[in-house]
């Protein structure tokens, strides 16, 4: 047996060591005291600054100011009249930008939330589930360890996720804010990443135009938004719907199939 002291106002534990199991002497409360100290622990880790200043909240205003800065490039580049009549820092300081940074804390905050939960309830069952068996302390760790590993892909994928999700939208906005603002016929431009791992769907669009609304919900449905590096520029086009710049388009439809000749795939 091995007794282990507690803090000074609790009781030392009692730990039975037999050859093929490690008996706890763990309650109920004690466990719940410990889930409460890994909560926190996460909490401090993940949700850290807390409110609107979470730190992933730097990340994805900085991000959701680039994807400003290249709409505004564009359009400037396309368009003498959005030129002539829109500057960056009237566009950083409008209200519909602040507004569109203020919605983004929303799912931010939720996703780290919620991977935050989630990581806890896992590490909850692993404990419970090792005391239970009676599993010993260097195994539990090592399955506590691969749980975390886990967590940390599901972190990386929602932290990948809300930064080109932010680039994205800012393009979004700004061509429909060019549209509603100066009369201007504004669509999207998809391109693709075009990389060994990107899935057909998404290559498919590469060189091709839709609505803001058509991209938002594409990117509502089927994971798409998820390991996505596709972006969309804004492109302003004629009364028929084609782009200004033919020649682009067709730059464009070439890499798509030089691509689905890499890939050995067809549209």
């Amino acid at each position: 047996a091995i007794i282990c002291n507690n803090e000074a106002d609790d009781l030392p534990s009692l730990y039975y060591v037999n050859a093929g199991e490690f008996i706890y002497d763990m309650d109920a409360r004690r466990l719940a005291a410990l889930l409460e100290i890994v909560q926190t622990i996460l909490d401090d880790y993940l949700l850290e600054g807390n409110g609107q200043n979470i730190w992933a909240m730097s990340y994805v205003s900085s991000e959701f100011e680039r994807g400003t800065l290249n709409a505004y490039t564009n359009l400037a580049a396309q368009s003498p009249i959005y030129s002539a009549q829109t500057t960056l820092s009237q566009l950083l300081f409008s209200a519909p930008y602040l507004n569109q940074i203020q919605m983004a804390y929303v799912p931010v905050y939720s996703d780290w939330k919620g991977l935050s939960d989630t990581t806890r309830a896992d590490l909850a069952n692993v404990l419970a589930d090792a005391i239970g068996r009676g599993v010993n302390p260097r195994e539990t760790a090592s399955i506590i360890s691969k749980r975390l590993d886990v967590s940390m892909s599901k972190a990386e994928n929602i932290a990948q996720t809300e930064q080109v999700s932010a680039l994205r939208q800012a393009q979004w906005a700004e061509t429909e804010w060019a549209k509603d603002r100066l009369g201007l016929n504004t669509m999207l431009l998809h391109l693709s990443a075009l990389k060994p791992t990107t899935r057909m769907t998404h290559a498919y669009w590469h060189g091709r135009l839709r609505t803001v609304a058509d991209v938002r919900e594409w990117y509502s449905i089927d994971g798409n938004k998820y390991r996505c590096y596709c972006s969309q520029i804004p492109a302003i086009v004629n009364d028929s719907g084609k782009l200004l710049n033919p020649n682009l388009i067709e730059r464009l439809v070439v890499e798509r199939k030089q691509w689905q000749e890499t890939e050995g795939v067809t549209a």
